[in-house]
C-alpha cells in the first residue's frame, strides 16, 4: 500500500481488497466454515466474518488464479447486494435493459472485479483491519472501520449496508471518502455514452476482458 489514501484505479475494489486480506482476527487456515450471514446480529459482525473468510479462503498462495477469482466471486454473492450495486453502477442506462440483460450484467461485472483484483488477496503482509462502531441513517447502516499499516496512516473504510429479508448485504463501500460505487459507476457512464448510449457496448467490453 504506497499511498495514505490507497491508488485505486477505476474499478476500485482493489481497495476493498486490501482491507479484506489485512484483518486484525485473521483465523488459521483449519478454522471451521463461517456462520450464514442471515444469522449474524449487527452489520459490524457481517463485516468482520467477511474478513475472517476472505482471509482464510483467498490469501493461501498456492490457490491457482481462476480458483481465487472462483471464491472471491462467491464472496461477493454471499456479503454484496449484487442487484443493487449493478443498477447503482449503471446509473439510468439499467432502465434501458431486460432483467435477462440486467442478470447477465452483475454476473460480468462480478468477474470482472474477480479477474482485476483477486490476486491482491496474495499480498497479505501483517496489515491489520479493525471493525468499529455503526451508525444508521435512513433505511442504510454504515459500519466504520481502518486498515492499519506499519508503513502509513491508517485507511478509514466505510462500508454502506442495507437489510434485505433477516440478512445485512453490502451495497457501497467508501474509501476515505471516495464512493466505490460512484467510481465505478463514473468509469462504466463514460463507456456507455462513448457508444451512443448503448449498453451492450459495455456488456461487449466485460465479455472482451473476463472471456465469458
Amino acid at each position: 500500500m504506497a499511498h495514505s489514501k490507497i491508488a485505486i484505479s477505476t474499478a476500485a475494489m482493489i481497495a476493498v481488497a486490501a482491507a479484506w486480506t489485512g484483518t486484525a482476527n485473521a483465523a488459521p487456515a483449519n478454522t471451521p466454515a463461517i456462520v450464514e450471514v442471515a444469522a449474524e446480529t449487527s452489520a459490524s459482525t457481517v463485516i468482520q466474518s467477511l474478513a475472517d473468510q476472505a482471509m482464510v479462503e483467498l490469501t493461501d498462495q498456492t490457490l491457482a488464479d481462476d480458483v481465487r477469482r472462483k471464491k472471491f466471486v462467491a464472496l461477493m454473492d454471499r456479503y454484496f447486494a449484487m442487484d443493487v450495486v449493478s443498477r447503482f453502477v449503471l446509473g439510468r442506462y439499467w432502465r434501458s435493459i431486460s432483467d435477462a440483460e440486467m442478470n447477465e450484467f452483475a454476473n460480468l461485472l462480478q468477474n470482472y472485479l474477480a479477474l482485476n483484483y483477486a490476486n491482491q488477496f496474495k499480498e497479505f503482509n501483517g496489515e491489520q483491519f479493525v471493525v468499529g462502531n455503526e451508525t444508521e441513517k435512513n433505511k442504510d447502516t454504515f459500519v466504520n472501520s481502518q486498515f492499519v499499516r506499519p508503513d502509513g496512516p491508517p485507511v478509514n473504510i466505510v462500508w454502506r449496508m442495507r437489510m434485505f429479508g433477516d440478512a445485512f448485504k453490502i451495497i457501497d463501500v467508501s474509501i476515505e471518502g471516495l464512493s466505490m460505487g460512484i467510481t465505478q459507476r463514473d468509469e462504466f457512464t463514460s463507456v456507455i455514452q462513448q457508444n451512443n448510449d448503448d449498453v451492450s457496448a459495455l456488456t461487449k467490453a466485460l465479455k472482451a476482458k473476463t472471456g465469458l
